[in-house]
């Protein structure tokens, strides 16, 4: 992204509108886009059956080698808060756990959804853009969620694995929580059936 100008002015939703732009082929049309919204799923609380007894624990483990090494007579030395200072990586893991379901509000805007005539674009925006692009002949079946108000998702799922970003396997695709969950739908399902 630095060495490119073109996406570093403007609102975040405008540099991927921009990036979109820059993306499409010869020919390429959008049928359909739309913006990652913010919001809480509540089964994404679903971790923290375990993310509490983790954090609970590691805090517990913590303070007590802490509480051992402070009631120690001697001066232990930069040593001897080695041990319980072993217990914070598995605190931060713990509080990275507790803060999962709220992650939707970090991506708020920073996500954008296309269904071109030819394949299926997700441009994320974070320090660099990242696009993930979804060929026509790749499509599977399609999954719709759809909520009361219109909104949800389309699950996507591919014909074979595609290898992602950092060298995993991708076998779907999600264009998560967005508005016009219908359109999107209707749009992935026009694409599929064209190849």
């Amino acid at each position: 992204m630095s060495s490119n100008p073109q996406f570093t002015h403007g609102s975040v939703r405008q540099r991927l509108e921009l990036a979109l732009t820059h993306e499409m082929r010869d020919g390429e049309e959008v049928a359909w886009q739309g913006m990652k919204l913010a919001r809480i799923e509540p089964k994404g609380f679903g971790i923290w059956l375990f993310a509490i007894p983790w954090t609970a624990f590691s805090l517990f483990w913590t303070a007590m080698a802490s509480l051992a090494t402070v009631a120690t007579d001697d001066s232990v030395g930069i040593l001897g808060w080695a041990f319980p200072l072993f217990g914070t990586p598995f605190i931060l893991i713990g509080l990275g756990m507790l803060a999962m379901p709220f992650v939707p509000y970090f991506q708020r805007g920073r996500i954008l959804f296309a269904v071109t005539n030819q394949r299926v674009l997700q441009l994320e925006m974070g320090r660099d853009l990242t696009v993930k692009s979804i060929p026509a002949s790749r499509i599977g079946d399609i999954v719709r969620r759809e909520s009361g108000d219109g909104t949800g998702s389309v699950e996507i799922a591919l014909s074979g694995a595609i290898m992602g970003v950092n060298g995993r396997r991708t076998t779907e695709m999600t264009l998560g929580r967005v508005d016009d969950i219908r359109g999107a739908y209707a749009a992935v399902l026009e694409l599929s059936q064209r190849d």
